[in-house]
């Protein structure tokens, strides 16, 4: 009889607790246990999920390009001055005649590196260095002459080279499509570094004899340009630039001393349009 009393009374504490734990774990069932824990009342109003903070996305500011181009229509004029070459029929001074003038100008070639600096959406500046083709002024030509008594025959070949190198600061505006293409305006203003070497060799059966002189000399002169085109960007960091450029740069002269004689050859100021096409490679 005791030991059944024993079992009843343990039955009863068991029931009991069960009673008591039961809430809990309905509660915990729904989250209320997990949020009471924590300090949040869990019949309260919820509590926001705070918003994720955006991660700034930085544009490449700096590039580097390269350009090639082809040149048309430069055409400078070519003087001379100086008389080296002695006195021929009535005693008529002979210097370069311009019947003897073959040039090569047209088309020139140049390559371009630079570096760039990206200032906003619509703006950006570089400066470039461009190395000009050789181009040439060749005066090549024989004379007959009379020195009162006997006919001589004079033969001339001169040749000036002119090579440039041409430094700039350009800047652009670009007007943003929406699209990989993006047209631009833009202008350039620096100086050129002219060298013209020069070379006069001469033969004369007359009195004046044979000669063989060459001389060169390096000048700065001004240098500008306007350029309009497109840029297609293959990617975040490669763009590809195909356009126009008007280029002018300043003439330079170089003397020679023939025959002890001063004699100037001047090229005259060059204008080209050239068509260009390079790429442009942005760095962070």
């Amino acid at each position: 009889m005791q030991m059944r009393r024993t079992r009843i009374s343990l039955l009863l504490a068991m029931a009991f607790s069960a009673g008591l734990f039961a809430p809990a774990a309905i509660a915990g069932d729904f989250g209320y246990a997990r949020g009471v824990a924590v300090g949040i009342d869990p019949y309260g109003a919820a509590t926001p999920v705070p918003a994720p903070i955006p991660v700034p996305v930085y544009e490449p500011e700096w590039y580097f390009r390269f350009d090639a181009a082809a040149g048309f229509g430069s055409q400078p004029s070519i003087t001379t001055t100086g008389t080296p070459f002695g006195s021929g029929v009535a005693a008529r001074a002979i210097g370069l005649d311009p019947a003897w003038l073959s040039e090569d100008f047209e088309p020139s070639f140049s390559g371009t590196v630079g570096l760039g600096y990206v200032w906003g959406a619509s703006f950006r500046t570089d400066f470039t260095v461009d190395i000009h083709s050789i181009m040439d002024a060749n005066f090549t030509g024989t004379q007959t002459y009379s020195d009162g008594v006997l006919n001589r025959t004079l033969t001339v070949q001169d040749k000036t080279r002119f090579m440039s190198t041409i430094l700039l600061a350009n800047a652009y505006y670009d007007i943003r499509t929406g699209s990989p293409f993006t047209p631009y305006v833009g202008g350039g203003l620096g100086f050129a570094v002219n060298q013209l070497t020069r070379s006069s060799a001469s033969t004369d059966t007359g009195a004046t004899g044979n000669f063989t002189v060459s001389d060169r000399t390096t000048r700065l002169k001004l240098a500008g340009a306007a350029m309009a085109g497109l840029t297609y960007e293959c990617n975040s960091f490669v763009a590809l630039d195909v356009g126009y450029r008007y280029l002018y740069i300043g003439g330079t002269d170089v003397d020679l001393v023939v025959n002890g004689v001063n004699t100037d050859l001047a090229v005259g100021d060059i204008s080209e349009h050239q068509v260009r096409a390079g790429l442009r490679f942005y760095v962070d």
